[in-house]
């Protein structure tokens, strides 16, 4: 599990390793990255590194968390919730198509759902409708409509 960083240093240190895993991963497939060429890439030690997650893995999923998190307060100006989205991860497309090439789109729908069911995320963003089948349906049309955009 990674580290929920609160100081500005820490959110600063995870952002690098979450931008240099992605920058990685678009170069080379994810399961030959490692943990020396990530601190690299990131600008920081492996102290720090191992500070922040357990492993590799953890890196990806708060990439994954952080993106996922993001898109809910992602242009706030735009009212429609179906034009926000797809903006959104079309602003995303370079982390969908290197998931795609490392074939790790489904952990992107299992951080969305597991996202979802956190305490820290807040889905009542999605869940404006009244009554558990209509946000049973938000939440359906977010994950199938992201499945649409990775498998496109």
């Amino acid at each position: 599990m990674y580290r929920k960083c609160v100081t500005e240093i820490s959110v600063r240190h995870q952002s690098q390793v979450e931008d240099a895993l992605l920058a990685l991963m678009r170069k080379m497939p994810y399961e030959d990255i490692t943990v020396t060429q990530l601190c690299q890439a990131a600008g920081v030690t492996r102290r720090v590194f191992y500070h922040l997650f357990n492993n590799k893995s953890d890196a990806l999923h708060a990439l994954l968390d952080h993106v996922i998190l993001a898109s809910v307060s992602h242009a706030p100006h735009i009212r429609d919730d179906i034009l926000r989205f797809l903006l959104y991860w079309r602003d995303q497309q370079a982390l969908l198509d290197a998931l795609q090439e490392n074939q790790l789109t489904g952990l992107l729908l299992e951080r969305m759902i597991t996202c979802i069911l956190s305490e820290d995320y807040d889905v009542r963003h999605w869940l404006k409708a009244n009554g558990w089948e209509q946000q049973r349906d938000v939440i359906v049309f977010h994950l199938s409509g992201s499945m649409g955009l990775i498998y496109r």
